[in-house]
């Protein structure tokens, strides 16, 4: 029995190094920055119109569960690069959906409109139909996607984009310094978010 028990508090000494020991830089992380950012963080870049960001969406809400124990933050950002003009219009909704508190609701709802509707955005009224649909006030998203803040958020999403260099999304940037090759995590379901969660705490915990 001691010899059991000493066998299994010995393997959990070593669990976090048989962690780091899977993840090597160039095939699981790129480093993309000198320096790293001073809280351990996640940034998510993501745009509605990419239907890759969809199948995405599940898991990282799964993941962010999963990151619930730590200190991480996750952090999303929806780039303007896909959809052109309305590209920018669907940027500003999720800022507004986070202004009102409700970026998980209309998330899923734009989503599905787009990607399992099959509905044609061209308007920001099209978008507007969307969040009245789900229930939000129309008086309060013309307030909203309208206001200082929203057009604080959109410009701070801007800026996040452009100094990391997004060009292609979901991408994950952990500490604003790792990109994450999410193509080298080889695992499906429930084992691929697990995988992912444990990628995420070993770059969030780097110090170098």
């Amino acid at each position: 029995m001691m010899k059991k028990l000493f066998i299994l508090i010995t393997a959990m000494l070593f669990l976090p190094f048989a962690n780091a020991a899977q993840f090597k830089e160039g095939v699981h992380y790129d480093v993309i920055s000198e320096q790293a950012t001073s809280k351990p963080q996640v940034a998510e870049y993501f745009s509605y119109f990419c239907p890759h960001c969809n199948k995405f969406e599940p898991i990282m809400t799964d993941v962010t569960k999963r990151l619930a124990d730590s200190d991480i933050k996750v952090e999303k950002n929806h780039v303007a690069f896909i959809g052109r003009e309305m590209g920018i219009e669907m940027q500003k909704a999720f800022a507004t959906a986070e202004l009102l508190n409700v970026e998980h609701q209309m998330s899923s709802a734009i989503f599905t409109a787009i990607h399992d509707q099959k509905r044609r955005f061209s308007s920001r009224d099209d978008i507007r139909t969307v969040f009245t649909d789900a229930g939000i006030d129309g008086k309060k998203f013309d307030a909203a996607v309208n206001s200082f803040a929203v057009n604080g958020k959109v410009a701070r999403m801007d800026k996040n984009t452009a100094n990391k260099n997004i060009r292609g999304v979901p991408a994950l940037i952990v500490n604003g310094k790792y990109q994450i090759n999410m193509g080298s995590i080889k695992a499906r379901g429930e084992q691929f978010n697990i995988k992912l969660t444990a990628l995420i705490k070993y770059l969030a915990a780097k110090t170098n």
